[in-house]
C-alpha cells in the first residue's frame, strides 16, 4: 500500500474581511474536506499558515513585510495556498493585487487554489 504524504497548506485571506471573519468557514471546509478542500478527502493536511495580504496599496514587488511572509511560507514548506472566498470582489472577479500575490506564490513553487468554502 502506497503511503499518502502530508500536504502542507496555507490559507490567504483579505485584510478587509478581518472585521467580520473568524476563519471558521475556511477551517470547517478544510477539516471536513468539503468545497475547495474536497480533492483532499482521505488525505492528511497540515495548516502551516493562515495569513492576510498587506492591503491594496502595498507594492508586492518590494514590500519587506510581504517578502518576509513569502520567504517564511517557503521556509516552512507550504506546498498549496488556498485563497479565501474573501479575496474575490463582490462581482466575483479577482483584484489585481491578489492576482499578483498568488503569482508570486506560484513563482516560489506553491500550488494556488482559488477558493476555500
Amino acid at each position: 500500500q502506497e503511503a499518502v504524504s502530508l500536504k502542507k497548506i496555507a490559507i490567504l485571506t483579505c485584510i478587509k474581511s478581518n472585521s467580520v471573519c473568524t476563519g471558521a468557514s475556511c477551517l470547517k471546509a478544510m477539516n471536513e474536506r468539503t468545497r475547495s478542500f474536497a480533492p483532499y478527502k482521505g488525505e492528511p493536511l497540515q495548516l502551516m499558515a493562515y495569513l492576510h495580504y498587506n492591503g491594496c496599496a502595498c507594492d508586492y514587488d518590494t514590500d519587506p513585510g510581504f517578502l518576509e511572509k513569502l520567504e517564511r511560507l517557503e521556509q516552512i514548506g507550504v506546498e498549496i495556498v488556498h485563497a479565501g472566498i474573501c479575496t474575490r470582489k463582490h462581482d466575483g472577479s479577482e483584484c489585481s493585487q491578489i492576482t499578483k500575490i498568488l503569482s508570486k506564490m506560484e513563482e516560489k513553487g506553491m500550488k494556488v487554489v482559488r477558493g476555500t468554502h
